[in-house]
């Protein structure tokens, strides 16, 4: 039996539920990225603001040069989440199985499904639809026999609606693509196999895997099977953890490593109370931060025993900037993200003082107590 992968692809997916929102942004060259500072970055741009020459990652200044009428809104990440979830609400009576990819993407395995819904170029069709005309959202649909052909279908032919790659036919659609249309083919590895002047994916697939091994190591294997149209991959529903996130950009561009520690604190701070307004605790914590020249890095660790502490949250947010941060180039911005566990109980001693801890917690929720009545910045911690 022929795999059916499919993935829905909105179209500026941000964008487009921003215009949903306000219609007055429809038909304007819109970007959205964090306010506070010229320097921020572009996170995403309208089809107007990409014809006017404001690409992603750009310092908003610099778009500004470039289209003078560019609307600049800040992220709403909280809408985004909850659109991309009534999204794949409405993927889920069709797909059996749904894989989120990133914000409001996803893949889809239709494989056995056509006695129960028909032809699987008809149930990508009837979803589109049913997106269009219950959120307003434009999507392109690609349909092949695995993940990376059905992504780059989905991708590069936009103007399509519905995108379906035969079996077999998967080299000859990918072939004459540029490299950058495939799914791994990073900047870096571009530059690396332009010196060869491997520059689209025919030319790639080509190649042999040696000779792929030979100028990009190990990973060069994965990436000639994509080049080829192979991608054993199964599509595989994430386990359901909730996240909290917050970021900051800061004003101005900075490696001063106590600015940044100042800064991690106030974002763990925040996390905190989020967690105790929850009565939940963090299990895991991940940092990313952003450079200059809008490389990004990133770690995690986990925090074990979970906690909703400040002082925990920013000790480990410190651990992990010095982990991540090292490239002697100026941040721009840094986020942390939290994943919610259950909150979690101390069983107390009738004899023992109580333990360290819930002295902290006590204290975390007195400084609460103090910001609900008199403001975020009444209290703070010295640093």
């Amino acid at each position: 039996m022929d795999r059916a992968i499919l993935y829905v692809n909105p179209l500026s997916f941000p964008i487009a539920v921003e215009c949903r929102v306000s219609t007055r942004l429809t038909g304007r060259p819109v970007a959205l990225a964090p306010g506070g500072t010229d320097r921020a970055i572009i996170w995403s741009a309208s089809p107007e603001a990409v014809c006017a020459g404001v690409e992603v990652g750009m310092p908003i200044y610099q778009a500004l040069r470039r289209c003078p009428d560019l609307v600049i809104q800040p992220p709403r990440y909280a809408l985004y989440a909850r659109a991309a979830v009534a999204l794949e609400g409405i993927l889920q009576p069709f797909v059996p199985v749904i894989e989120p990819h990133t914000l409001g993407h996803a893949y889809g395995d239709l494989t056995g499904t056509r006695k129960l819904f028909g032809p699987a170029t008809d149930v990508a069709a009837k979803i589109r639809r049913e997106i269009w005309g219950r959120l307003g959202l434009p999507v392109t649909v690609g349909l092949a026999a695995n993940k990376v052909v059905s992504e780059v279908a989905a991708h590069v032919l936009k103007p399509e609606p519905v995108v379906d790659v035969r079996p077999g036919d998967e080299p000859a659609f990918l072939a004459p693509h540029p490299l950058a249309a495939l799914p791994g083919a990073e900047p870096n590895v571009r530059e690396r196999l332009a010196r060869y002047n491997v520059v689209r994916i025919g030319a790639l697939a080509a190649l042999t895997r040696v000779q792929v091994e030979g100028v990009l190591g190990r990973r060069g294997a994965v990436l000639h099977s994509r080049a080829c149209g192979i991608d054993p991959r199964p599509v595989t529903p994430p386990a359901r953890r909730e996240t909290l996130r917050v970021h900051a950009s800061l004003t101005v561009e900075t490696n001063d490593r106590e600015a940044l520690v100042v800064l991690l604190r106030g974002l763990a701070e925040e996390i905190g109370r989020a967690l105790r307004r929850r009565r939940a605790t963090a299990e895991r914590l991940h940092v990313r931060v952003r450079y200059a020249d809008h490389r990004d890095a990133a770690g995690d660790e986990p925090l074990e025993p979970a906690t909703d502490l400040d002082g925990e949250l920013a000790a480990a947010a410190r651990r992990l900037a010095d982990r991540v941060a090292t490239r002697r180039i100026a941040l721009t911005a840094v986020g942390l993200t939290a994943t919610i566990g259950a909150g979690s109980d101390v069983q107390l001693s009738l004899f023992d003082p109580p333990p360290p801890a819930l002295r902290r917690r006590s204290l975390n929720d007195a400084i609460d107590r103090v910001r609900r009545r008199y403001g975020t910045k009444s209290i703070r911690y010295a640093h």
